[in-house]
């Protein structure tokens, strides 16, 4: 496994942590803030598409907090701009990591591809939870403008759509599964599957990549708190088939699979209380 630089620590520890949930029904109240320490596993396609993969591992900070409108919890860092019962509105992020080209067959001699970071809004509406909320549906719309970074320079990229509904269990492990389609801009594709000429091969033909259909996208999601300790693994799986890139050269599958775990000691919390 390789490790991760200082400069996406953070961030993987939040693509782990925030592709689990948390859903604590024994107690009406929590600790407002919990600090620990974990070790979290990564691997994932170096692209959509891509028919190789990196291997990822780093110690991962453990942090929750439940304010207001700001919380930190194993449904990733987010702000609130409206908390109801049945509808949220809150910030979406994402990110992906930067790719060499060198150490991509497809990509020789192409530009590398950059540290992708997401943010943008997302509406959620939670469609049903049952009378001891150990099981809830949601339907969530996040839609996010992308940007392209080495952190010496930073270009935009157009945006992404991945409307998707969600099915949640609680029993002592808690479980959810996501599935929607993905949407996403010409100049976002464009960064991932466009061949400019000056790059076009004799195996490797020119392309220029269009917006609309980007896959469909299904998550899988376990976790567990055990006392201190606390547990999680997810598995995302893409299906690109009719995707509006698919016929682009640098496609060598039509499907992906990242997988991460997530293991965390919480050794410190505040004596606050906050309600759930």
């Amino acid at each position: 496994m390789q490790k991760i630089n200082q400069s996406l620590l953070l961030m993987f520890a939040f693509t782990l942590l925030s592709t689990t949930h948390a859903n604590d029904t024994t107690a009406a109240t929590k600790p407002k803030w919990e600090l620990g320490v974990g070790l979290g596993g990564l691997s994932l396609p170096h692209y959509r598409g891509s028919d190789q993969r990196s291997e990822y591992a780093a110690p991962i900070p453990y942090i929750r907090y439940n304010g207001k409108r700001l919380k930190v919890d194993k449904e990733g860092g987010r702000f609130y701009f409206y908390n109801g019962e049945h509808v949220t509105v809150d910030v979406s992020t994402a990110f992906s990591f930067p790719v060499d080209s060198t150490d991509n067959r497809a990509r020789q001699n192409m530009p590398d591809l950059d540290t992708i970071i997401e943010l943008g809004p997302k509406i959620q509406f939670n469609l049903y939870e049952s009378g001891n909320k150990n099981l809830r549906f949601r339907l969530a719309l996040p839609l996010r403008a992308a940007i392209a970074t080495d952190i010496s320079n930073t270009q935009a990229i157009g945006w992404v759509f991945s409307p998707y509904l969600q099915v949640r269990y609680y029993s002592g492990w808690e479980s959810a599964i996501s599935i929607g389609p993905v949407w996403a801009s010409e100049e976002y594709h464009d960064y991932f599957y466009q061949v400019a000429p000056e790059y076009a091969t004799s195996s490797r033909p020119a392309y220029d990549a269009k917006a609309g259909y980007s896959g469909s996208r299904i998550t899988l999601t376990v976790s567990r708190r055990f006392n201190r300790i606390w547990f999680g693994f997810f598995a995302k799986y893409d299906n690109l088939n009719n995707a509006a890139f698919i016929d682009s050269p640098l496609i060598r599958q039509n499907d992906s699979l990242m997988m991460g775990f997530a293991l965390s000691w919480v050794f410190k919390e505040s004596k606050q209380r906050s309600r759930f």
